[in-house]
């Protein structure tokens, strides 16, 4: 009887060797095919913040930004009325964001990260509108604000930028392409003052005018340089920077409006590394960081699936 069991057991066993070895085929082939698809590059199409932070990963984020909302002024307006705009533009943006998935998950902490900081910086003065592309639009009554305020936000701006982006390079223990290239991440800093009407839209606010055009075709400029405060003509008796910078006076041919006149601030070398230095807030640690990374790349990964097959599908 055992004879024939043992017998048994070894006319079983090539079946069940065939099953493992299948069975291990079709495992290193997922891994294959998924580490094939986490290293392709992400589509070269530009990735707005609002983009990435509609992906999944970025609850924290969003609430962030929904609670800087619910700190808006004043309702609609029904009429123009006079309005001091502050534009920060990230550098590089779309360089940053095009790398392969991981990279893309960490990009989006990065982003996140640095955007938080100019939330918190410019919202003690003025009221955030929303994120647009790789900027996000702050604005106030020209009234109801100071020249003083206006220009020690503007380098209060500049200061959680770079002093985020410093403490992101110091815990960096990471080897992508997204953590290697956070120094490449520089902002540009645009000021107008203008006439523009204030409506609210699925919860965040946007504005009617051509002063609201000038501002943004501002962004499109002849400047060679990545960093810099732009201020306009208009604008300049309402924004009082808290420092001498050198300073030069361009004017730049907008379409359809024309020539406008503005002053660009350069923002040295020094100066950033001197702004990096001003957070003197409790920051997350290294080891924590690095598990929010971690975080990250988890949960990306099925939002990236979807955000992909989005932006394919829509054929941008």
């Amino acid at each position: 009887m055992m004879h024939d069991s043992m017998n048994e057991m070894m006319m079983d066993a090539p079946g069940h060797m065939l099953i493992a070895w299948g069975v291990l085929f079709g495992v290193l082939l997922l891994l294959t095919g998924l580490v094939v698809y986490l290293v392709r590059p992400m589509p070269a199409h530009r990735l707005s913040v609002s983009d990435i932070a509609q992906s999944g990963p970025g609850a924290a984020f969003r609430r962030k930004v929904e609670a800087a909302l619910a700190r808006q002024g004043p309702g609609a307006t029904k009429e123009p009325v006079d309005t001091i705009f502050v534009l920060p533009d990230i550098s590089h943006y779309t360089r940053f964001m095009n790398e392969n998935r991981f990279a893309f998950a960490h990009a989006q902490f990065i982003i996140f990260e640095l955007i938080n900081a100019m939330i918190e910086a410019a919202t003690a003065e003025l009221h955030l509108s929303k994120l647009e592309g790789d900027a996000a639009l702050f604005y106030a009554d020209a009234h109801a604000v100071s020249d003083e305020a206006v220009g020690r936000t503007v380098m209060d701006i500049f200061a959680g930028f770079y002093s985020a982006r410093a403490r992101l390079m110091r815990a960096n223990i990471c080897p992508c392409a997204a953590c290697r290239h956070v120094g490449s991440l520089d902002l540009k800093i645009f000021v107008h003052k203008g006439q523009a009407a204030k409506f609210t839209f699925r919860g965040s606010v946007d504005f009617f005018g051509m002063d609201v055009i000038v501002l943004h075709r501002l962004m499109k400029n002849s400047m060679n340089s990545h960093r810099y405060v732009m201020v306009t003509h208009a604008a300049r008796s309402h924004c009082r920077l808290p420092r001498d910078l050198s300073s030069g006076e361009i004017s730049e041919d907008v379409d359809v409006i024309g020539n406008v006149p503005a002053t660009v601030f350069e923002i040295s070398d020094e100066l950033v590394a001197e702004l990096s230095e001003r957070d003197d807030r409790v920051r997350p640690s290294v080891l924590v960081q690095t598990w929010r990374k971690l975080r990250q790349n988890v949960r990306s990964l099925g939002a990236l699936v979807f955000a992909r097959h989005r932006v394919e599908k829509s054929g941008y």
